[in-house]
């Protein structure tokens, strides 16, 4: 045998990394809402405490510029009302921040309590205090379920005009007026109030449906990306087999010449044989090519015709 021919293998990659699958570009995007960072009414608090902070003052403003009763019961009704602002602080606030974790829990349902509790005195002497209800109903539907939700909106809306009424013992035509005005804003507050929180159900379920789909979009390009390694391996045995099934042919085709030409034509023979081992190393190397991922050696550096 030619002392040229090597016989350690240089080093090479162990495995060729299939071609990526489109499914895989896909699942490499980035995922759907992933950059915007939730949902809309839970990236920032800030504009609920607004919100709060100006109907909190326009309530104090109407109360002490009301026509009626006394100016000392106006003040003292706006006293009454900034009770509510550090309950609000301490309590309210963070169980809004996580509503996520607290809705419908008994810590909601005492701060709702306690808020309508606090709301009665100022709302009970002076009627125009009831306009806070529109910073109470919205945090009944973000701390209760809907049918809490919807009894704490009655409470809040009608035992204010109950309690306006005991004590001040209005005429037939104001107590008429206020409770129409307070039987529309509950109205008002029960339709709009459910109609929103559906909106945000049906939201949730989107997301979490989104979620499932990129979930499974992602377990698909896995498989995908299995299922074409499997394939270019099966391919990259298939041509290792030929090709070395149809160097190993030519080889045993050349020995069984080589037999009978080592008496008659030496000078024959030794051609075969030095056949035999350019076959031997130009099998070997396509064969190495092949396992590092390159085209067959007999191609490296030709041009198509």
């Amino acid at each position: 045998m030619p002392a040229d021919l090597p016989l350690e293998e240089p080093g090479r990659r162990v495995t060729v990394p299939p071609p990526a699958p489109p499914t895989a570009a896909l699942a490499a995007l980035p995922a759907a809402g992933s950059a915007r960072g939730g949902h809309v009414w839970e990236r920032s608090f800030l504009p609920w405490d607004l919100y709060f902070a100006v109907v909190w003052l326009g309530t104090v403003l109407f109360a002490l510029a009301a026509e009626s009763p006394d100016l000392r019961v106006r003040v003292a009704a706006a006293c009454l009302f900034c009770l509510p602002v550090p309950w609000y602080v301490a309590v309210g606030r963070p169980l809004l921040r996580r509503q996520a974790g607290t809705t419908g829990s008994p810590a909601a349902v005492r701060y709702l309590a306690g808020l309508v509790l606090l709301f009665l005195p100022p709302a009970a002497l002076v009627g125009e205090t009831r306009l806070a209800t529109f910073a109470l109903v919205p945090q009944c539907f973000m701390l209760l379920r809907v049918p809490g939700a919807l009894t704490a909106v009655a409470v809040i809306n009608i035992t204010p005009v109950a309690a306006w009424a005991v004590v001040w013992r209005p005429d037939t035509h104001d107590l008429f007026y206020n409770s129409v005005f307070g039987m529309v804003t509950l109205a008002f507050s029960t339709v709009v109030g459910s109609w929103i929180i559906r909106i945000i159900e049906q939201s949730t379920e989107r997301a979490e449906l989104l979620a499932e789909l990129e979930a499974s979009r992602g377990e698909v390009a896995r498989l995908s990306a299995e299922r074409g390694a499997l394939a270019e391996r099966e391919r990259l045995s298939r041509e290792i087999h030929d090709t070395l099934a149809q160097g190993f042919t030519s080889l045993l085709m050349l020995v069984q010449a080589v037999e009978g030409e080592l008496d008659a034509d030496p000078a024959q023979a030794r051609r075969h044989l030095e056949l035999m081992a350019r076959t031997a190393r130009e099998n070997l190397a396509e064969a190495r090519a092949l396992v590092a991922g390159n085209a067959p050696a007999g191609l490296d550096g030709a041009s198509l015709p």
